[in-house]
């Protein structure tokens, strides 16, 4: 019998995240199952991520707890904003990467756990031709020449609340999810010893904070959004919305840095967005090493304040892969499969 403590977060505001952690036991076990798996195999994350996330997903069905494995199943259908699963398994890890590279086979039993966790949660990795030399798995750590860049691969500069991607439309997933902002999100921590939190607001508890005024401005077709510093090469996405609804849901897209309105009073109410996250009651997570989160970035704004990262070798290093929603038909099949 597998041992878990479970603690589950309802805050007293919109913001939902279902929060996991495993015992000690568990976690050793998953790690001496994953080494035995993956062996002297080496697999790169991009050449072999259907073959690594089989090993990850047969891993992880057969040793988690039912009702991890029942969280992990139901977070993309039960309208969590968020899911933080602790104290994973940790291998055993190079320097953090000054280049914002790294030799991916060597990282094949963390890649598997990472993608494993994704098959559990019916999303697909997803990686992107117009950043990170189209990986799936993105370094967030500091590395050198990006001093002074609002990016994951900066430090000294803030990081202000921001949609991811932000450039391109909202969609569904699927074939085309290249197309789209990503919908989710997702990070294995390797070191963070900075305790440097990762912070999420939902949109909805920004709204809130609005009149009606202004959120028939931001909702308004009036401005200009252009690709954030780590996207290589993009044109500007114009006549477009801060915030769009879709069915009963919103959704937002936004960087300080990219957003800019084309008329008074679409920068009046911008500027009014901009004074109210900045006081956002923020949810502050200190990731530690093993720890996996994944958010809707279609839902939730996230932040990273700047800091002064450890020494380059052992600076704060998150591994970050989008993931794209399947199409519902698929989703259930995968539902079924897990029962």
């Amino acid at each position: 019998m597998h041992n878990v403590t479970q603690s589950p977060s309802y805050l007293p505001h919109a913001l939902r995240i279902v929060r996991h952690r495993l015992d000690d036991s568990t976690r050793d076990f998953l790690q001496r199952e994953l080494t035995s798996a993956i062996a002297d195999l080496r697999l790169d994350s991009d050449r072999h991520q259907a073959i690594l996330s089989a090993i990850g997903s047969q891993v992880l069905r057969s040793r988690l707890p039912g009702e991890i494995l029942q969280a992990l199943a139901f977070y993309s259908t039960s309208h969590r904003h968020a899911l933080l699963l602790e104290n994973l398994p940790c291998q055993r890890f190079p320097a953090s990467p000054r280049s914002g590279f790294t030799d991916e086979a060597e990282l094949a039993c963390t890649n598997a756990l990472h993608f494993g966790l994704l098959e559990l949660l019916s999303v697909t990795p997803l990686a992107v031709d117009y950043e990170n030399d189209g990986r799936l798995i993105r370094n967030v750590t500091p590395v050198a020449g990006a001093s002074g860049t609002t990016s994951s691969w900066g430090a000294d500069a803030e990081f202000f609340w921001h949609t991811d991607n932000l450039h391109l439309p909202f969609g569904s997933g699927g074939a085309d999810a290249q197309l789209y902002i990503p919908r989710y999100l997702s990070f294995f921590t390797v070191r963070n010893w900075e305790k440097i939190p990762t912070e999420v607001v939902a949109l909805d508890d920004v709204m809130k904070s609005l009149d009606h005024c202004a959120l028939d401005q931001l909702r308004s077709c009036e401005y200009t959004v252009h690709a954030p510093d780590s996207v290589e090469t993009a044109t500007p996405f114009t006549d477009v919305a801060v915030i769009e609804r879709h069915g009963s849901d919103h959704f937002a897209r936004f960087d300080r840095a990219a957003t800019t309105a084309g008329t008074l009073p679409a920068a009046e109410a911008l500027e009014l967005w901009i004074q109210t996250l900045r006081h956002a009651r923020a949810q502050e997570i200190i990731l530690r090493p093993g720890d996996f989160l994944i958010f809707d970035n279609y839902r939730v704004l996230h932040r990273r304040r700047a800091f002064q990262p450890n020494s380059p070798e052992t600076s704060r290093w998150l591994r970050r892969c989008y993931a794209s929603r399947r199409p519902t038909r698929c989703r259930a099949a995968g539902i079924r499969n897990r029962r």
